[in-house]
């Protein structure tokens, strides 16, 4: 399955209900691309080994995004890694 990997640049709901993120994925010698991808109903969002709501999702938190050419052309996301917080070890 097709994956991308980067940073949460935004997550967006449009007018008509459609739920969407952005991904910044930054490229050797400087270069960077920015993806977007449909968020459906059955799109499965974790952080760590916990399922979340794509609200509980940060801007600038890394991600990696497995996904799949919709019907309309559209990247659709189907599933939604996101790293866990990190703990301080003592």
């Amino acid at each position: 399955m097709p994956t991308i990997w980067g940073d949460l640049d935004r997550v967006n709901k449009d007018l008509h209900g459609a739920r969407w993120i952005r991904v910044r994925t930054a490229l050797p010698g400087g270069a960077t691309i920015r993806t977007h991808a449909l968020v459906g109903d059955q799109t499965l969002i974790a952080r760590g080994v916990d399922r979340v709501d794509l609200s509980n999702l940060r801007e600038g938190e890394f991600v990696e995004v497995t996904y799949h050419h919709g019907q309309s052309g559209f990247m659709e996301a189907e599933t939604i890694y996101v790293r866990p917080d990190q703990v301080t070890m003592a």
